[in-house]
């Protein structure tokens, strides 16, 4: 390698909470910044350090010695400290792509508050493998180079390579040394320091360790990595430049920025391969580089909330706060931004990962609870003026009852809901003799059609906050009823008294154990499995919804079994199956499942084994069927008081296929079933276990096999399948190869180990566990973006609230703010700018396909202007539109954002 450049990068590697609480590192974080600035000070030609790609340090570092502000602010506006692009190195897999744009953006507005650019590097060094779309992501904010370690091994790529996207947006990359990855430099100069050797020795070991580094890539340009978790800085750095300099007299030695590599390595693009797509390859050499696989699966009530949090936050607080201030109800831009910071702080992957400390997921719970309560008081804040604009001071007893939808898209669907009443309403019924008092009452739509509904609960002399924060009494009643909703608005329903009996008779089930509507049937097995069939395709889908437990000897990072497991199978235990709802629109099953477990694992003095002691697994499902859906929904409680087990739930699929898919963010892959046994004799093995963001689903690629599914009237069902989809907190998922064409859903693992400690209780999440999700079948022309929406429909329920009205309301038509038409093209968010421009509109949408697609925005307010932007809201080009819309072209895996100006 002729006239090579060398480039030490000096940095330390900050886990911010981790095998110590948040307080614990920062203690060490005050002393290594404090040495950090002296240092630099003291010595002009030290000349670069990098803060790990994150900003946060700089918020925790200042609270504590707010008096060295000024010292490290002129440091980072002269270059010499490197800051941004991210808040905090979240981890891919877990939150969401809205989360890790408003995660580099919150970088970017601390870099310019510290007066720089943020980094233009996409600083990835130790995440636990990588989504599909980050180099896009990366070059929404003018990102063109990335760095990371895990998800490839060296022998798949050299050191510089081409890191991809579906839609063909590329970062020049450079993959860490599987050994000892961020830190392989310092390693070297540790032990030359540690063993004290002789300066001609320690030059001897940088120059075997660079010419290995050389070896790695045909480009001669090398990168030595001198980074740690939680390294300080190197004061003596000048020294090993100089012993480098004397090594390699002809190569240039740079000790700077490392955006100075990357433009660099432009001018070799074109010869670095390319890698497209999710890297998540276990690690084969020995060393460090391991991929860490079941941090999806760990300490399932984080990955929940997290879940929820986000869904707050993008389905309802940031449309409803923009909705809000266009209407006449300005928010506090302040909030929203809090909210988010709260959630954030819980991304790094040692936090949001679940392989923590029990004090870290601890204190993660605060944050959750925070983001929660602000997004969720910002949305009341609106929806409650609104209801409260339609009450009446007098009332026979008739109600408005109000519905949002806060999805982009109408939905004719069915919805649980409670209608709050007075103690005492004007108009009651009970059946002879007077066994049971309910209120009767006739609910129509703005058309004045009766809507009939089934009455599923009543809670007599139950305490409630009213809009106006007021405890009252209130005879509840729950009910369900098909309601047709408005895209990104509300629709009206008026509730009436009424004299005579309020009965609907028709039911969707006329048996104990089945139900149908148009597009599916459903039957419950003996054995608490259930059966869905296609009535279109007339494929049925038998003995889904088991599940097995099998023992836990793993931690945070990883699942592992004992040799000598029991893997227990609900298919055998008691079973209880109910009625619990069936009205003229739903109908639900309760099945409740006590599996005898082992109680906990033993230590014995030749090994581990799970113990004879046994405790009940308490299981209880609600299985739903409702009119219209084609997709059987399912809400479980799980009691586990049962320590050191996993639990997975079983859907056969029967189908035979190689390939299953699963949703990241902004995008689906496919992946092979089964695992690569050739990894066998790996550091790592391959886990048939992998992330998924809740879908995840399998279809079949020519005529139907057996494994348990039935042929309808043709053998041709090319393209039809099953689909999981999840809304909470389920993010690891299996295709093995089996004769069933199973998927395994990892519900939860409970163990016991935490790092550097004897153990501790968080991680065996003893006590209530809940799930939601729906099994969809689909057709050929299902689409990705369908199964998306229906992601959102489970995640984003209908907010209902009623108040007295005249009896002479007429309920008004419903009304849709904003609607984006439905095609390949989904909507990420809608939310206001980032610099808070009045009237303005920040609108992100995707494109879930290999082909280009298109789609409309419509808007209730005259648009003055539209224009695609960067991922960090700066005009790019302005685009034609019309003064209630404007048309979107994305082409394949596109992620685009569109800033839009409004009439006031």
């Amino acid at each position: 390698m002729s006239k090579p450049t060398i480039y030490y990068y000096s940095s330390t590697h900050w886990d911010r909470e981790w095998y110590e609480s948040f307080q614990g590192f920062r203690f060490r974080l005050v002393e290594m910044m404090n040495e950090m600035i002296e240092v630099m000070e003291k010595q002009a030609d030290f000349q670069t350090f990098h803060l790990d790609g994150q900003t946060i340090v700089l918020e925790d570092f200042i609270e504590i010695a707010p008096e060295k502000k000024e010292q490290l602010a002129r440091l980072i506006q002269e270059g010499r400290v490197v800051i941004g692009p991210w808040y905090v190195m979240p981890d891919e897999f877990l939150v969401s792509g809205e989360s890790l744009i408003r995660n580099l953006l919150i970088g970017r507005h601390i870099s310019k508050e510290w007066g720089t650019e943020p980094w233009k590097y996409g600083f990835v060094c130790d995440i636990f493998g990588h989504i599909a779309q980050m180099p896009q992501i990366f070059n929404g904010f003018d990102i063109p180079y990335a760095l990371l370690g895990r998800g490839l091994n060296e022998q798949d790529v050299p050191a510089h390579f081409r890191w991809s996207s579906p839609d063909g947006s590329e970062c020049l990359t450079f993959k860490l040394q599987d050994h000892s990855s961020y830190g392989a430099f310092l390693v070297v100069l540790l032990n030359a320091e540690n063993k004290h050797l002789s300066p001609e020795d320690t030059k001897e070991s940088i120059r075997k360790a660079i010419d290995l580094e050389m070896t790695r890539s045909p480009i001669p340009v090398i990168l030595l990595m001198d980074c740690q978790d939680h390294a300080r800085i190197r004061p003596n750095t000048g020294d090993y430049l100089k012993m480098i300099r004397e090594l390699y007299p002809e190569a240039e030695i740079r000790h700077t920025n490392l955006e100075q590599m990357g433009r660099q390595l432009e001018s070799f693009r074109d010869q670095m391969p390319v890698r497209q797509g999710e890297l998540n390859e276990p690690g084969k050499n020995p060393g460090s580089n391991y991929l860490i696989t079941h941090t999806l699966s760990s300490r399932y009530p984080l990955k929940q909330a997290n879940d929820e949090c986000q869904v707050l936050l993008e389905k309802w607080a940031e449309p409803i706060a923009a909705l809000s201030d266009l209407t006449g109800y300005p928010i506090p831009h302040t909030y929203i931004p809090l909210a988010y910071k709260y959630l954030i702080k819980n991304h790094p992957h040692d936090s949001i990962c679940g392989c923590s400390i029990d004090k870290v997921h601890q204190d993660m719970q605060y944050r959750f609870d925070q983001s929660k309560e602000i997004a969720r008081l910002v949305t009341e804040s609106f929806l409650n003026k609104e209801i409260k604009r339609l009450e009446s001071k007098e009332s026979d007893g008739t109600r408005v009852l109000s519905l949002w939808n806060p999805l982009f898209f109408p939905r004719r669907c069915v919805v649980t809901l409670d209608i709050d009443f007075d103690p005492g309403y004007s108009a009651q019924f009970q059946e002879p003799f007077g066994y049971e008092l309910k209120n009767s009452f006739k609910i129509y739509d703005y058309q004045g059609k009766k809507i009939p509904y089934g009455l599923i609960q009543i809670k007599k002399n139950y305490n409630i906050k009213d809009h106006e924060k007021a405890t009252k009494v209130v005879d509840r009643h729950t009910i369900s009823l098909e309601v047709e909703l408005p895209a990104m608005g509300t629709a009206v329903y008026k509730v009436v008294p009424s004299k005579e009996p309020s009965r609907y008779l028709d039911r969707l089930s006329r048996t104990d154990r089945e139900a149908e509507n148009e597009y599916v049937k459903l039957v419950i097995n003996d054995n608490g499995t259930i059966m869905v069939t296609d009535k279109q395709s007339g494929i049925r889908y038998d003995n889904l919804l088991s599940y097995l437990d099998n023992g836990e000897i793993g931690d945070g990072w990883y699942h592992a079994s004992p040799v000598e497991d029991r893997i227990i199978s609900s298919r055998g235990a008691d079973c209880t199956i109910e009625t619990i709802e069936n009205g003229p629109v739903r109908t639900v099953f309760q099945i409740t499942h006590e599996i005898k477990i082992p109680k906990y694992m033993e230590q014995q003095v030749h090994g581990l084994r799970r113990s004879n002691e046994q405790v009940k697994l308490v299981i209880r499902s609600r299985i739903g069927l409702s009119q219209g859906a084609h997709y059987v929904d399912v809400e479980t409680a799980i009691d586990n008081q049962a320590r050191d087990h996993r639990l997975r739930l079983v859907i056969p699929t029967g189908i035979l296929s190689t390939s299953y898919f699963v949703n990241q963010q902004f995008a689906f892959v496919e992946r092979k079933t089964g695992l690569r046994t050739e990894t066998q004799s790996w550091k790592e093995r391959d886990v048939p276990e992998k992330q998924m963001n809740g879908i995840v689903g399998k279809r079949f690629e020519g005529v139907m096999g057996s494994g348990g599914i039935e042929a309808g009237a043709e053998a041709g069902v090319s393209g039809t399948g099953l689909a999981f989809v999840s809304a909470y907190g389920l993010h690891e998922c299996a295709a093995p190869d089996d004769q069933n064409g199973s998927l395994h859903i990892t519900l939860y693992r409970s163990f016991q180990k935490t790092y550097l400690t004897n153990g501790e209780d968080g991680g065996q999440i003893i006590g209530p566990l809940s799930f939601k999700y729906a099994l969809a079948v689909m057709d050929a022309s299902t689409s990705y973006a369908d199964l998306t929406r229906l992601q959102e429909h489970l995640q984003a329920d209908v907010y209902s609230s009623s108040v007295k009205v005249d009896e002479a309301f007429v309920p008004a038509e419903p009304i849709s703010y904003f609607q984006l038409s439905e095609s390949d093209i989904c909507l990420s968010i809608l939310k206001r700018p980032e610099d808070n421009k009045g009237g303005e509109l920040i609108v992100r949408c995707y494109n879930l396909s290999e082909q280009a697609s298109f789609a409309r925005f419509s808007s209730f307010k005259t648009i003055k202007n539209v224009t695609e932007t960067n991922l960090y809201e700066e005009a790019v080009k302005e685009i034609a539109h019309d003064p209630d819309g404007f048309d979107i072209h994305l082409e394949k895996w596109k992620i685009q954002t569109f800033r839009i100006k409004l009439e006031h």
